[in-house]
């Protein structure tokens, strides 16, 4: 058997060794004289991907994020991580909460290198770690400790939890049921309100109304300015309701026929001062209105209020006009829409005190909300009870399932709206982060300037 195979064939130089051995030696030499001719023009010849569009433009600057310097100290090796002091010389993010128990790095959750356009587009997997069994330091949470996503677990909007406590500030009566009717009386004739006769946005709160006047200007700028609003500019949030604004083109405060202008919606220390002046400039304009037989009782139906008197001279004339004035705006007109407190044991003639209404303007104070995106879908459609509404008291912000049923899965995959983490809550607590100064300069960014490292960065900074 053994003379039918030649044993000195692996010593001939065949035309497969031949080929094998070019391969093995042309193929790294062609690739280290590639990247010897490219690496020095361009370094994302080594780069895993695309960066993001807020750091494409300086993607050849590899070394501004992959930095061998860590707290100061340069270490060995080939493989240059980004650690957060990095991130950190850019991005001055504060952190989380302070009670929390675990603080993941910032490319843990910034993942780059993948062509996002915004890197604030986390995954739900990097906030569900912690929140799925939520711990913090003192091992009372203040939220849910429970929470897989939004169509899973997450748990009904506070506000609708607990309608009371979101309320216990609000001390203004009013109907929105009576206001949405097919026909309302006005000074003007029969009208018909919509939604956005009285909610606005910001931005538009300066703009005309169809039953009031524009006078607040919470976002403006000068005609000459040359300021250009960003788009969804104060659209976010809808403006602040306003008696001078939406209440007082139907609800004038004029009571007296003989007082052409109407009562100031103020402190009823400022309101009590301005009827005092009425009606002395009045008597004095007109002193024989001492001698006329005085009567409220036609002014609002049901309500009686006890003659007085004549009166001897025109200072118990106005005196007699305050009483009979301020009784009707306390204890009638007045407290159809606020909370009056009197004072106990005072005299019957002392002014009440309004008790403050808080009406707030975000509903969901740890939640990003913004009207903007939503202004393709009907008030109505998501305000669901605002029609049937009759007090002030019942929360009118849609519920989770109003917002589940559009934001139920992934845009790119099943055809419905995002319901990320990211859409509606911030990880980094802006509120609490303090004045920055960049340390690079545009030719260091751009690559027309060399980088300063070490001690030279230390010592500009200075």
């Amino acid at each position: 058997m053994g003379t039918r195979h030649d044993l000195n064939y692996f010593k001939r130089f065949t035309a497969f060794r031949f080929w094998r051995l070019s391969l093995a030696l042309a193929v790294p030499v062609a690739a280290v004289l590639w990247l010897g001719s490219a690496g020095g023009r361009k370094q994302t010849i080594y780069s895993k991907g695309p960066l993001s569009s807020a750091h494409a433009f300086f993607a050849e600057q590899c070394g501004l994020c992959h930095s061998a310097l860590v707290s100061g100290v340069r270490m060995a090796g080939f493989k240059k991580t980004v650690t957060d002091e990095v991130c950190l010389s850019c991005h001055q993010a504060p952190p989380h909460q302070a009670g929390q128990l675990f603080t993941p790095t910032c490319g843990s959750c910034h993942v780059e290198h993948q062509g996002l356009v915004r890197l604030s587009h986390v995954q739900d997997a990097q906030c569900v770690q912690c929140h799925r069994d939520l711990q913090v330091k003192d091992g009372h949470p203040r939220f849910v400790a429970n929470i897989r996503g939004f169509n899973r677990n997450h748990p009904e909007f506070a506000p609708v939890r607990d309608p009371a406590r979101s309320t216990s500030s609000i001390t203004i009566a009013f109907n929105h049921a009576t206001h949405l009717r097919e026909s309302i009386m006005s000074p003007s004739g029969r009208v018909k309100l919509e939604c956005e006769d009285c909610h606005r946005p910001a931005s538009e709160a300066a703009g005309p109304w169809k039953y009031g006047e524009g006078s607040l200007k919470l976002i403006s700028a000068p005609a000459d300015s040359g300021e250009i609003l960003r788009l969804g500019m104060g659209r976010e949030l809808m403006g602040p309701v306003t008696y001078e604004r939406h209440c007082a083109s139907c609800h004038v405060l004029q009571f007296d026929e003989r007082l052409t202008r109407p009562f100031p919606h103020k402190t009823p220390e400022v309101v009590h001062a301005f009827v005092v002046q009425q009606f002395q400039d009045y008597i004095s304009q007109h002193p024989e209105a001492i001698r006329k037989p005085q009567s409220l009782n036609q002014r609002v139906p049901g309500m009686m209020i006890l003659p007085t008197p004549p009166p001897k001279n025109s200072s118990e004339w106005v005196q007699q006009r305050i009483e009979e004035t301020e009784q009707l705006l306390w204890r009638e007109t007045c407290k159809k829409c606020h909370q009056l407190e009197f004072p106990v044991g005072a005299d019957a003639n002392a002014l009440p005190r309004v008790k403050p209404s808080v009406m707030p303007t975000r509903w969901l104070p740890n939640a990003i909300f913004s009207h903007e995106a939503h202004t393709v879908v009907a008030c109505d459609s998501c305000h669901t009870y605002s029609r049937a509404s009759q007090k002030s008291s019942e929360i009118l912000i849609p519920s989770i399932k109003s917002c589940q049923s559009c934001h139920n899965g992934n845009p790119a995959k099943t055809g419905n709206a995002e319901n990320s983490c990211f859409l509606c809550h911030a990880y980094h607590k802006w509120k609490q982060s303090t004045q920055f100064h960049s340390r690079y300069r545009i030719e260091e960014l751009t690559g027309s300037a060399p980088l300063e490292t070490g001690t030279e960065a230390t010592e500009n900074a200075k």
